[in-house]
């Protein structure tokens, strides 16, 4: 072995071996701490005259082939259940790929320590890692072997996908499958047993087998009976019970005929969705509970849209469509909706923290989205690729970005932050137009003008500032004497501001004015998130005592409450026709509901 891979990667430690390839324990010796990372290093099996000379040769094809394929692991990036790709290279005959070390234990040594799992942890299971295979599959990646062992558990209780198969194409190019041990094989769909062949449903299978051996408890052979032909692992439950709707799950995700199966992992994720909340296991943590809900609706919501892991931080609809929703959340990603069927067109995952906020500009097709790590990045959400990346230490915020707003013309976005700041930037160049000061505590919310010429910002210091967009300078300074300000809304029709309060109120002021026109009192807790219907005439207030508030705002009285999530409120937004309301949560989903006439 080198001593070093790519003059960068050191092997410390052999953890296994088997098949065309080794793994290894590796530091990075360019990282500040001596990095670990893991290293597989896989040895070609080329029965031919020139291997046979050569032990180091490779044919080009091969070398093609993998490049290609280690490219599209390293495009996805990080992801909170996904081992991180960091490099892949070839050196003296050899490829190898250098991935992420994460600290944990595979589900196989949790099902060993401490028993067979309950219905509520396969359920967690499911809720981790169908959005995540989701997110793989849009990306042209299939996993191609899920198992027990290839399933790891952060200290956090995060699961994380390790430990991909080869492709079928690279097999035949000179490599035969690896980590293919006679115990992961039982993990496989016929048509990778016998064809080679993997899809969507591959995986899906594999998960299911997954699923079964860990609500069992049992070996593998146990489970499947070859007289018949099928998997028969319900006799061997022993006092595990679970519900007639999780059944018929894991039964589809295991049939041998692809046609029969899921085709796709948000297919799973809608069925669990759909499940009636009295076959939900009791025990459930509130987050379970409510992915489990029927969308018909117990709070008289439309539809609800689960694909987080995570809290919903930001909804927002596109200006020019109504079907178009975006999302962000906890588990540093983005996902694109198409609202009125309730599936996903793209997930965006680019950022390395927690996303806090979501804006579309006027175009519909640009994104902005802000994040913990202090960036804001700028998304083309048709590709559902990123533009480019605003800020960052020395040329944005020092913290986090907790709010969006682009201009009426998009040519300009504000953000704030928890370093107290606001900065302007131009969207044409990407480039900080300025940077307004005057807060004295975190910034949570900016909102323009109808007209441009005004920002709105409220903050942790209790008071909310208009500010003069072309100078930067304040006009006005509002306080309501209700507490922090969580944000700030004006009306469309460019008569009000709204904010909303951590004393459960929501105040309106006169713009003309200055005055203060309304106390609106409803929300038991703290209010999160307001909204203006388009034609003014409705508010929309999201609170931690997990309601939604629809307000008349001619004469400042509730007119309807949504309750249907199990957790905060921590978003909302109108669809552009103003036919309905979108509201994130805590309880990872995202909810539709119908504006009355």
């Amino acid at each position: 072995m080198p001593l070093l891979i790519g003059e960068r990667y050191a092997i410390v430690q052999l953890l296994g071996e088997g098949g065309v390839s080794r793994t290894f324990l590796g530091v990075d010796e360019n990282s500040p701490n001596q990095q670990r990372c893991i290293i597989k290093q896989y040895i070609p099996a080329i029965p031919s005259p020139k291997a046979s000379l050569n032990p180091s040769y490779l044919p080009e094809t091969a070398k093609e082939i993998w490049g290609r394929d280690a490219q599209k692991r390293l495009d996805l990036g990080q992801h909170p259940h996904i081992n991180q790709l960091l490099a892949y290279l070839e050196q003296d005959g050899h490829l190898y790929l250098v991935q992420e070390h994460i600290d944990g234990n595979n589900l196989l040594e949790e099902l060993e320590w401490q028993g067979a799992f309950s219905e509520e942890k396969i359920i967690q299971l499911l809720q981790q890692l169908l959005p995540t295979l989701q997110f793989i599959h849009e990306q042209q990646v299939i996993h191609g072997d899920i198992s027990a062992e290839n399933i790891l558990r952060r200290p956090n209780g995060d699961l994380v996908l390790i430990d991909f198969g080869i492709s079928e194409e690279l097999a035949k190019a000179g490599l035969t499958r690896t980590g293919s041990t006679q115990l992961e094989h039982r993990y496989a769909a016929l048509e990778q047993i016998r064809g080679g062949k993997t899809y969507p449903a591959s995986d899906l299978y594999s998960l299911g087998v997954a699923c079964i051996k860990l609500l069992c408890g049992v070996k593998l052979e146990q489970l499947y009976n070859p007289d018949l032909g099928t998997w028969q692992w319900r006799q061997h439950l022993g006092s595990n019970s679970i519900s007639s709707g999780l059944g018929n799950i894991l039964d589809r995700l295991l049939k041998d005929s692809i046609k029969e199966r899921y085709q796709t992992a948000s297919q799973v994720l809608a069925e669990l969705s759909a499940l009636s909340p009295l076959s939900a296991p009791s025990g459930l943590p509130p987050a379970a509970i409510s992915s489990l809900a029927n969308t018909g609706g117990i709070g008289g919501e439309i539809r609800t849209l689960i694909g987080h892991f995570g809290w919903v931080w930001s909804v927002s609809f596109a200006p020019d469509n109504s079907s178009l929703l975006a999302s962000s959340s906890s588990d540093n990603g983005i996902i694109l909706w198409d609202s009125q069927s309730g599936t996903r067109r793209h997930t965006l995952i680019e950022h390395s923290d927690m996303v806090l906020c979501v804006a579309f500009a006027g175009d519909g097709r640009t994104l902005a989205s802000g994040s913990r790590d202090k960036n804001v990045i700028i998304w083309d959400t048709e590709s559902g690729q990123p533009r480019r990346t605003l800020g960052g230490w020395f040329s944005g915020h020092s913290e986090l970005v907790n709010s969006l707003a682009f201009s009426p013309d998009s040519r300009l976005l504000a953000s704030g932050s928890w370093d107290k700041n606001i900065i302007l930037w131009d969207t044409l160049t990407g480039k900080r137009q300025r940077t307004i000061k005057g807060h004295s505590d975190w910034v949570y919310s900016v909102a323009f003008s109808p007209d441009g010429q005004t920002l709105a910002s409220g903050s942790r210091d209790e008071k909310i500032i208009l500010w003069n967009v072309s100078t930067g300078k304040p006009r006005r300074t509002l306080n309501g004497h209700s507490g922090l300000v969580d944000t700030v809304a004006f009306s469309p029709d460019g008569r009000l501001l709204a904010g909303g309060f951590l004393n459960n109120n929501i105040i309106f002021w006169d713009l003309h004015s200055g005055e203060m026109v309304a106390d609106l009192k409803g929300h038991s807790e703290r209010v999160n998130a307001i909204a203006f219907s388009p034609d003014s005439k409705l508010l929309a207030s999201a609170s931690r005592d997990q309601t939604i508030v629809l307000w008349d705002v001619a004469t400042g009285n509730p007119i309807r409450t949504f309750k249907g999530h199990q957790e905060r409120v921590l978003s909302v937004c109108f669809s552009p026709d103003r036919q309905f309301v979108a509201s994130g949560s805590a309880d990872g989903t995202v909810k539709i509901w119908p504006v009355p006439l």
